[in-house]
């Protein structure tokens, strides 16, 4: 069976959403905020030849935006593997609004435990690390990722090693790159670009 030829990712985060600060919006399909065109333009210099570089993303608004505006030549596949994490009855509430003792029961157990009809961290992992399996065969030598917080973040615990429930300590802004580099004995080179 030949080796993947796949030998770099960048992981795109979405530009800034419009939501006031505080709430829990997930899944919830949000507009970005008019920042998008200063936002859109440092990501392009970041990643220069995003023209020509093949993306996926989720379907949801502040990500499809994104990816539509960095779109090329190269194809642009939408995918809801890579979507944010479902926060089911928890979607557009405010995080001080939550009842306390449940918001802190998850929290203790976030990798195993979900909020009320939504998806717990580990559910989130299973889903990012099954899309990331499937894109290791694809024949792309560099491809593009336009996702969410969770997503990146569950892919940088799968890659790093991180437990999920570390997974607060990466800190990743609207509009943040990062590159993953891939060797043939499938280290991982993780370089935070912006």
């Amino acid at each position: 069976m030949p080796k993947p030829s796949l030998r770099k990712v960048y992981l795109i985060r979405h530009t800034t959403p419009k939501v006031e600060k505080g709430f829990i919006y997930g899944q919830t399909d949000l507009d970005v905020t008019p920042s998008f065109g200063q936002e859109l333009q440092e990501i392009q210099e970041v990643v220069p030849h995003h023209a020509t570089l093949p993306l996926y993303s989720s379907p949801l608004t502040r990500c499809r935006k994104l990816a539509e505006a960095l779109k090329g030549e190269k194809p642009l596949k939408f995918d809801e593997r890579i979507k944010e994490m479902n926060f089911g009855d928890w979607e557009m509430t405010r995080w001080d609004a939550l009842d306390p003792e449940q918001k802190n029961h998850w929290l203790r157990n976030i990798e195993s435990i979900a909020p009320p009809n939504g998806e717990s961290n580990t559910d989130l992992k299973n889903r990012s690390v099954h899309f990331w399996e499937e894109l290791q065969q694809k024949k792309y030598e560099e491809v593009g990722l336009v996702t969410h917080y969770g997503i990146i973040q569950s892919l940088l615990c799968h890659l790093l090693h991180i437990p999920m429930a570390k997974s607060h300590r990466l800190d990743l802004g609207y509009g943040a790159v990062i590159q993953v580099n891939i060797r043939e004995d499938e280290f991982f080179k993780i370089k935070f670009l912006r």
